[in-house]
């Protein structure tokens, strides 16, 4: 088959890399064969649409996330963000059949690796923190598309255990199915850091990441109040889409103030630049994590709010940490998916979120990635990383 391989190497004749992508050079497509089913009770899947992901672009920027390093093995086929259909299926495998449509959570927790005894967290449903994602029959990853051993969407197929497959109803197109994966991700730490009633909450971004969270946030409690602070115009006309209910340009000095202004509390600017709120908003969602969000993040919380980071920060530098002592503010980090209990139910991230875009609580139609073929796979990747010139909300393969 045919992938998109990312190697510790850059490959040999590879053009030269553009400065914000050094990356690109150790990234290659090439035939590679499909990948062995590490038991029986796993199936063969053929990719149909594969998001190109915040945090792919990260290692391919040689972001430094030092304590990721454990679980990170080259080479490997990237792409996490999966839709495809199932190919082939093991002999162990009920209830599903070669040919049909299926969304993919690619956590590869105790029970992928083939522990039978799970650790403290996969028992709890927390499987997306497992402490055993370097061990057992497979190599380290903490995902398909992460892990050498599954291969990725970036591939023409990849393996994946049968039960972390939900199948998909015809009413979710092949478009809006390959969004569940990022639309779980806002899912799980909007289920986790509930909205209120009515409540006003702020969404810092509108890539992907950020227009999800505010589908999640309208979905989970469609009272509540959205702020989204939004870079680009194309992203705030999308985040309206959704459902935001105000939109501040990030683009202007003046997000604290918009921010306290519908707060309705007292900004205090400050000699360094920036400014705090003297009350805030209880839950911010950071979806940039930059150290310019985070500071805003950090400063427009209340008195024992919560920022919720999503994604992957690095290590950014000169974050004022001040107001987490001064306000006793949680930061609260969230990456994937798991198992959520909401209103007496408890459900795995990604059938409930099939279940709510089913029935049309979150319609993400509005959203079409840009699709390309996995030989031209530079200009996909430039386009997902220049938003600005670009103007592409989301970037994706079709292998």
């Amino acid at each position: 088959m045919k992938a998109l391989v990312f190697g510790d190497k850059p490959h040999k004749g590879a053009p030269p890399a553009p400065d914000f992508l050094p990356g690109l050079s150790h990234l290659q497509l090439r035939d590679v064969p499909i990948p062995d089913l590490p038991s029986e009770r796993w199936v063969v899947v053929r990719s149909k649409i594969a998001g190109i992901c915040g945090s792919d672009l990260g290692f391919l920027q040689w972001k430094p996330m030092p304590s990721a390093e454990p679980y990170f093995n080259m080479p490997m086929i990237p792409g996490h963000e999966l839709f495809g259909e199932i190919a082939a299926v093991g002999k162990h495998v009920r209830g599903l059949h070669v040919g049909q449509r299926v969304t993919i959570d690619p956590t590869l927790g105790c029970r992928e690796r083939g522990f039978r005894k799970l650790c403290v967290q996969c028992r709890a449903g927390n499987s997306d923190i497992c402490e055993h994602l370097a061990e057992g029959i497979l190599r380290p990853g903490l995902l398909i598309g992460i892990c050498p051993d599954t291969g990725g969407g970036w591939g023409e197929y990849f393996v994946a255990p049968a039960h972390r497959l939900t199948p998909l109803p015809d009413k979710i197109d092949d478009d809006e199915a390959s969004l569940i994966e990022p639309f779980s991700v806002c899912l799980r730490a909007v289920l986790n850091n509930l909205p209120r009633r009515k409540e006003l909450v702020v969404v810092i971004g509108a890539g992907t990441i950020g227009l999800m969270n505010i589908a999640a946030l309208k979905a989970v409690e469609p009272s509540c109040q959205v702020v989204c602070v939004a870079k680009y115009p194309f992203q705030a006309r999308l985040a309206r889409k959704l459902g935001a209910d105000h939109i501040v340009n990030a683009e202007k000095n003046d997000v604290m103030e918009r921010v306290g202004e519908l707060a309705q509390t007292k900004v205090y600017p400050l000699s360094s630049g920036g400014a705090l709120l003297a009350g805030g908003v209880r839950l911010v969602y950071d979806t940039i994590t930059s150290s310019v969000t985070l500071n805003q993040a950090l400063r427009m919380a209340q008195g024992k709010g919560s920022v919720i980071i999503l994604g992957l920060a690095a290590m950014p530098e000169g974050i004022d940490w001040t107001p987490i002592w001064m306000k006793e503010i949680s930061v609260i980090g969230s990456l994937t998916y798991g198992t959520e209990t909401f209103r007496g139910k408890r459900q795995d991230t990604f059938v409930r979120a099939v279940d709510l875009i089913a029935r049309r609580r979150a319609d993400l139609r509005v959203i079409r990635p840009r699709k390309y073929p996995l030989e031209q796979y530079r200009k996909a990747l430039t386009e997902a990383a220049s938003k600005k010139t670009s103007g592409a909300i989301k970037v994706s393969f079709v292998p």
